[in-house]
């Protein structure tokens, strides 16, 4: 209690609402330099990767956007929460025209409120960008016999005695291009699974070109949460 002119004053809340904000600001600041450090090293791949300024351009802007619908999850999250796996994957898949609650060719299966670490949802996406992507130009999203079939499960107790999530991608009756062709894709999005993903989020991955199609597993550690939804805080410091 504070007495300023004989009135007494409870500065509790005010101290409360300034430690807040010094919270806010530091997330801020983290997450901005996070997202400058992911556009950097993402156009520095993507340029290494392009033919020509067309392409890069064309790929360029497309990650971008999907680096925009990350940035679109956060600012609709309410205080404490945190973005879920459903959530991302309908979204991207949303974002190539396969509509949540589409049936036949495109199967998506899974755990709804799966919640992500804060520091895994950027490049997790990013790798979820780049099976769509190439699932558009050259499989079960762009020819006709291609069936898409992706499903998760969550292991509450996995490696490190940590949720872990596991997803699995299977593209099927998809014509390949014969061996010895010209590589399918750029392979930024096979790098990033197969190297960023492990480096940068502790996760297992595993990216196969079969006969029919692409199949592509991916486990990463989420956050730790209670039957009811509520999170160890302690378990999960990122």
């Amino acid at each position: 209690m504070r007495q300023i002119g004989g009135i007494g004053r409870d500065i509790t809340d005010e101290r409360a609402t300034a430690k807040r904000m010094e919270v806010l600001v530091a997330e801020l600041q983290h997450r901005t330099r996070n997202l400058i450090a992911v556009v950097r090293s993402m156009a520095d791949k993507t340029l290494r990767s392009s033919g020509d300024l067309l392409e890069f351009r064309s790929s360029f802007r497309e990650r971008l956007d999907a680096l925009s619908r990350v940035q679109g999850l956060f600012s609709r999250l309410k205080d404490g929460d945190r973005v879920t796996f459903d959530e991302l994957i309908h979204t991207e898949l949303a974002a190539h025209g396969v509509t949540k609650g589409q049936s036949g060719s495109t199967i998506v299966e899974g755990p709804a409120d799966v919640r992500l670490r804060s520091t895994t949802v950027q490049t997790l996406a990013m790798a979820l960008h780049e099976l769509a992507t190439n699932a558009v130009k050259y499989g079960a999203l762009g020819q006709s016999s291609g069936q898409l079939m992706i499903t998760w499960s969550l292991e509450p107790s996995g490696p490190g005695n940590k949720p872990w999530l596991h997803i699995d991608w299977r593209e099927t009756g998809i014509v390949m291009q014969p061996p010895g062709s010209a590589p399918r894709g750029s392979g930024q999005g096979r790098e990033l699974i197969e190297q960023a993903l492990p480096y940068q989020l502790d996760a297992k991955t595993s990216y196969e070109l079969l006969p029919d199609g692409v199949h592509c597993t991916i486990s990463v550690p989420v956050s730790a949460t209670t039957l009811e939804g509520n999170e160890h805080e302690s378990s999960d410091p990122a």
